[in-house]
């Protein structure tokens, strides 16, 4: 009990990268429990539709979230919560809407998908960026903790929907899983803003002043809010677009089992974002050539062993080449150093030049990617993600050295 006790009441850095690394793996068991059940063609159907609510989410959502969150907390107005609030409620409406047609777009292009997976569509999209947006406002609000518990919790409610729903047989697979989902955001969204309310009071009058002051602030964060989610997902939605329907399902059980390790620097990040959000010192990050030794070796053997469990797991229909796996390795390892070190020049004051980059980020992925995949098939698109984080890393270090040599 006594480690217990000292485990939930230390750090909230420590809690935050432990209940993430819980629920990042909760959630891989879930994904690989309901790609065996569906299917490759119902897996790519699916995958299409989260890919593209997380990319509207990202694309409609993250100035916002970033400029309440890059504020120290003792410096929002109680509007701006508020605001922010009903921002979101307005954006995850806009999202719901927009992925239908992008869905309708697949449709016409990929496979007939009935009526009731639009409506579930809608409904799931709206959810899932709400969801998002209210953890980012209880992180802004300080509460670390509360926030980390919610994301756990969300992923339990969810395995046990999907076994409840599968076993009684009463609703198609597909749906089945939507309804896990919708269920476990519905449920953990009304906490989160039932918790906000509570801490920041309304006042109807103030509240469009709330709303334009987090629209102003956000102009300066959107570019960079946009690129580091948006180019994360980008690979599967063109892919999904340009190669036929099975490749979708086959690229997304993949890097669902190489970006597992992902959630050590995207805490990372965020665990340095909440850092400069309090007004704390950040660390500068270096690696040694012993620490990249490992991390290189570490993603040979996480190659070998997701293609691997694949092949035993899902059979051989579900296998991509080897250097396919190589090439999603090499470009999560670079993607992570991107991010710490694009965070580090937004600390030390270089929102300018990062929003720069970040729309160079934007452009060349969705260009190089929808290339190398007509060009060179599935693997075209880890391949082009390679060249554009180390093409912009360079340019990321290159403006640090400059802020450090002024400083």
């Amino acid at each position: 009990m006594s480690r217990l006790g000292s485990f939930i009441g230390g750090s909230a850095s420590r809690w935050f990268v432990s209940t993430r690394g819980v629920s990042s793996t909760l959630a891989l068991l879930l994904a690989l429990s309901y790609t065996k059940i569906l299917g490759v063609d119902k897996r790519s159907i699916l995958a299409f539709i989260m890919v593209s609510a997380l990319i509207l989410t990202i694309t409609l959502t993250s100035g916002i979230s970033l400029a309440l969150r890059n504020k120290p907390k003792q410096e929002i107005k109680d509007e701006e919560f508020i605001g922010y609030l009903v921002l979101i409620l307005i954006l995850s409406t806009c999202a719901g809407a927009i992925n239908c047609l992008l869905l309708l777009l697949y449709s016409y292009l990929k496979s007939d998908i009935p009526v009731p997976i639009f409506v579930v569509c809608f409904v799931y999209t709206v959810l899932a960026c709400g969801n998002l947006g209210f953890q980012d406002a209880l992180l802004a609000a300080g509460n670390v903790k509360i926030a980390t518990i919610f994301d756990l919790i969300t992923i339990l409610i969810q395995i046990l929907t999907l076994v409840f729903f599968t076993n009684i047989a009463q609703t198609s697979l597909m749906v089945s899983v939507f309804i896990a989902f919708i269920f476990s955001y519905s449920l953990v969204s009304f906490a989160s803003v039932a918790i906000i309310l509570n801490n920041f009071p309304v006042d109807k009058f103030l509240l469009k002043s709330g709303m334009r002051s987090i629209l102003g602030q956000s102009k300066k964060q959107h570019l960079f809010g946009i690129a580091n989610g948006l180019v994360d997902r980008i690979d599967r939605f063109l892919v999904g677009l340009i190669l036929p329907i099975s490749f979708l399902a086959k690229y997304a059980l993949l890097t669902s089992i190489i970006s597992f390790a992902r959630f050590l620097p995207d805490s990372a990040v965020k665990i340095t974002l909440l850092k400069h959000h309090r007004g704390e010192q950040v660390k500068e990050i270096n690696h040694s050539a012993q620490q990249l030794t490992f991390i290189s070796i570490a993603g040979i053997v996480l190659v070998i062993a997701s293609q691997s469990f694949i092949y035993l797991a899902f059979g051989s229909v579900w296998v991509l080449p080897i250097y396919v796996g190589v090439l999603l390795v090499g470009q999560e390892i670079l993607r992570g150093n991107y991010q710490l070190k694009s965070v580090k020049l937004v600390a030390i004051g270089g929102t300018h030049e990062m929003s720069r980059i970040s729309g160079s980020l934007i452009l060349l992925s969705i260009s190089l990617i929808s290339i190398g995949v007509v060009a060179c098939g599935v693997w075209g698109a880890p391949l082009a993600m390679v060249i554009v984080y180390s093409m912009l890393t360079l340019a990321v270090e290159r403006e640090i050295k400059k802020y450090q040599d002024v400083n």
